[in-house]
């Protein structure tokens, strides 16, 4: 059992402007989404709560008829007012409803595309941080939970509809105000047909509007507790449907190792746990829902005896008794349905509150303007300046004091064991995070001061990590839907894997991986080498490669190198790699150790130092010979 409010959000209780707020954060999605989505459903519902009581007036007017001797005609008028009124606001209340019905689907898209959007446009820092992790996490169930954006602004429409229908019922009830009850009968009787039982119906009415808010609220905040601490058995349960059931690559390991048992074992307690959650969610709303009727029944009871009084003393009509017990009965069901939206909404309003939260992280990265056109025609000059960084989170340094310059035309290469920088120094050199302390400076301006975009494009970069999508192979080569296809035939052959390519029934319209439709399962070279294809495709004055020749054998790994040698020409190049070998194309090695340059020079000069870097090349030689 995760532990109670583990993963809650806020446990702060929130002033009256800071729900406003949040309302009007929801209602600004709900109309940047779709602008028409919340006049449709205020008016649907307002619409939906008038019906009863055209019926309530009209019935009371055709009983009344009935009862006094009016013509047959007369009645009959009315009963066509009846049906006329009751027909038009009938359609015109499912011609609102199914365009409701459009729109839903459509923000249900648009806001998986904002999501998207945002996703792909977050600053990469953030994105690994687990602070933005949870509010997306939060946002996504509470989506789950509430029924979506579209169902807020149909919940809030329902709310303002019970809001009109207790209006129309005090309109309707208004005139028995005026009825003088029968001071006849015994203590209890001259009590009920007292004038001001009348009032205290209405009272009592306003009063049950403030229990059925302590009531909806109490249980509300348990509920919303209850969603907090499921956030964590979900996103584990998500885990293993998304990262394990639904991916075959898993089940190599799961049946060579035999990891049927324990994985089905964490699954079952992550299962055990959602759904003693859920049967405490349905227990609470039993429980709320049994405490309004016995607050609503007892009003009602009392109201009944009072109307009911009036018209055994001859106060009131038959036909008054009807409307007024009707309207009643009505308003009693209003107060409490608008109470229970009201914390609905209020609920709901919690839940979406994240994607606002999720939408408006912001891009700090976007601040810088310097146009990276102004560097035309000059070499560029990268150096770092004192550079030292560490993860949000951690004490530890990844790099302390970094201050090295990189020019263009040179190539370089780090190595250095695991865990030493390398891919956090070219994390930083990417602007994929920011130093901690120090700066970097591009041609003597710090990299923050130029144009964000424009800046990734000087870099084509194969990543330790990299990834291929199920796209075809033109497309993730030139990680565009439009292409030329003899340069990605080039950069396919420079790469090493154009023969493969060739065999493959589509060429390079091929797909790649079996995701909606057949494709084609590649290697993990393979997928190494269409991966340096896509970095030479992007034409990047700095080609930087995070140990991408990992899976290939040592005579592919060295006709890549050979090939890049060759290819980057006057570029500036950055390797990393755990292989010596690569490092002789360099004409610079830093050798990185626990986050500082412990060694600099080319290969021979290192050699001759006798340090950390001929240590690591004398272990690896005999894979050289």
């Amino acid at each position: 059992m995760a532990e109670k409010n583990k993963n809650a959000i806020s446990d702060e209780r929130e002033s009256a402007g800071q729900i406003l707020q949040k309302f009007f954060h929801v209602i600004y999605i709900n109309i940047k989404l779709c602008k028409w989505i919340l006049p449709c459903n205020l008016l649907k519902n307002m619409i939906h709560a008038a019906v009863p009581y055209v019926g309530i007036v009209y019935g009371y007017d055709i009983l009344n008829g009935l009862t006094s001797g009016d013509s047959r005609q007369e009645v009959m008028d009315v009963v066509y007012r009846l049906v006329f009124a009751t027909f038009a606001l009938t359609l015109l209340f499912h011609i609102l409803d199914k365009m409701g019905n459009a729109m839903r689907d459509s923000i249900r898209y648009r806001i998986q595309k904002e999501v998207a959007e945002k996703a792909v446009g977050l600053d990469y820092q953030d994105l690994e941080k687990q602070e933005t992790m949870q509010i997306l996490a939060a946002a996504l169930e509470g989506e789950k939970e509430s029924g979506g954006i579209y169902w807020f602004s149909d919940k809030l429409g329902i709310l303002i509809g019970d809001i009109a229908s207790i209006v129309y019922a005090f309109i309707v009830l208004f005139p028995i105000l005026t009825v003088a009850g029968n001071g006849g009968g015994n203590g209890i009787e001259q009590i009920l047909n007292s004038k001001w039982m009348l009032y205290l119906i209405f009272l009592l009415n306003l009063f049950s509007m403030f229990l059925f808010m302590w009531i909806s609220k109490a249980g509300n905040q348990k509920q919303y507790h209850l969603y907090e601490e499921s956030l964590d058995s979900v996103r584990k349960d998500s885990y293993f449907y998304r990262e394990i059931l639904s991916k075959y690559q898993t089940g190599k390991e799961i049946r060579i190792y035999g990891l049927k048992d324990l994985l089905l074992r964490d699954m079952t307690a992550v299962w055990e746990e959602k759904c003693d959650i859920q049967a405490r969610k349905i227990a609470l709303q039993e429980r709320i829902s049994v405490e309004y009727q016995v607050v609503q029944a007892v009003l009602l009871v009392f109201s009944y005896l009072v109307i009911g009084m009036r018209g055994v003393n001859g106060a009131l009509t038959g036909a008054a008794v009807v409307k007024y017990v009707s309207a009643l009965t009505a308003l009693g069901g209003a107060c409490r349905y608008m109470v229970e939206h009201f914390e609905n909404v209020l609920l709901n309003m919690q839940y979406l509150h994240h994607y606002y939260e999720y939408l408006h992280l912001p891009n700090r990265k976007e601040s810088g303007s310097i146009p990276i056109g102004n560097l035309a025609g000059q070499e560029f000059t990268v150096v770092f300046e004192h550079v030292s960084f560490r993860y949000p989170g951690v004490d530890r340094y990844s790099l302390r004091d970094i201050n090295m310059t990189m020019r263009y035309g040179e190539k370089i290469a780090l190595v250095g064991p695991n865990g030493a920088g390398k891919t956090t120094l070219i994390m930083l050199l990417c602007r994929l995070y920011e130093p901690t302390e120090g700066r970097i400076l591009l041609n003597g301006k710090d990299i923050r001061e130029y144009d964000y975009r424009e800046y990734l494009n000087l870099f084509g970069v194969v990543f330790q990590d990299f990834k291929l999508f199920a796209m075809n192979v033109a497309e993730n080569v030139a990680a565009a839907g439009e292409y030329e296809e003899d340069r990605v035939w080039e950069c396919l052959e420079k790469a090493g894997i154009k023969e493969r390519v060739c065999q493959m029934d589509e060429g390079i319209r091929t797909q790649l991986y079996n995701v909606g439709v057949k494709g084609v399962e590649v290697s993990g070279g393979e997928a190494q080498k269409i991966a340096i294809a896509r970095a030479l495709y992007k034409e990047a004055p700095f080609i930087i490669l995070d140990e991408p020749t990992s899976a290939l054998d040592p005579v592919a790994e060295y006709e890549i190198y050979a090939g890049f040698d060759r290819l980057i020409a006057d570029k500036m190049a950055v390797y990393i790699s755990h292989r010596m070998s690569s490092c002789r194309f360099c004409e610079r090695i830093l050798v990185l150790e626990k986050g500082h340059i412990a060694e600099e020079g080319d290969h021979n000069t290192l050699l001759r130092q006798n340090g950390i870097y001929a240590k690591m090349w004398n272990m690896q030689a005999k894979n050289y010979q």
